[in-house]
């Protein structure tokens, strides 16, 4: 055994299945709320009717989590696509983050599975964000959040 090997001690979370733990807690309070009929954050007061995972082999980039919705009354079904990280650092140079962006634009490029007209709605969950994503990203959301729609963003 080389010196440096005994040396290295690895972070459980890293090396066991921590991340793929958080993405089935995630799944399952979705499911809870499917099943108590609640509504899922983004989209409008819907009912959830339908909840796939791993959606990648029907085409879905942002593939985790496919939460699907529908107004009863209306019959307006509308979707929330999910990639699930443990933790994420938003920078140009981390790679889950870019893969994420990549995969969320090529969803939303995709009429067959997106539709930003019915109000389909894309999203990355992550547990807490470091403090200094925080002072960075929340500036960034609440402008998008005080914005009529994606041309008034860009213009702010």
């Amino acid at each position: 055994m080389m010196l440096k090997d005994k040396n290295y001690i690895a972070n459980p979370f890293s090396t066991g299945d921590g991340g793929g733990h958080f993405e089935n807690n995630v799944q399952t309070a979705f499911v809870i709320l499917m099943l108590t009929g609640g509504f899922a954050p983004c989209l409008p007061n819907f009912q959830i009717t339908k909840i796939k995972l791993q959606g990648k082999y029907q085409g879905y980039e942002s593939d985790d989590l496919i939460v699907h919705t529908k107004d009863n009354q209306t019959n307006r079904e509308t979707k929330l696509l999910c990639q699930i990280k443990h933790s994420i650092r938003i920078t140009k140079s981390n790679e889950p983050f870019v893969k994420s962006l990549r995969a969320a634009w090529r969803d939303f490029n995709n009429s067959k599975i997106f539709s930003a007209e019915a109000g389909d709605r894309i999203a990355i969950l992550s547990g807490p964000l470091s403090s200094t994503d925080n002072r960075s990203i929340i500036p960034l959301l609440e402008l998008a959040r005080h914005s009529e729609d994606e041309k008034d963003f860009n213009l702010k």
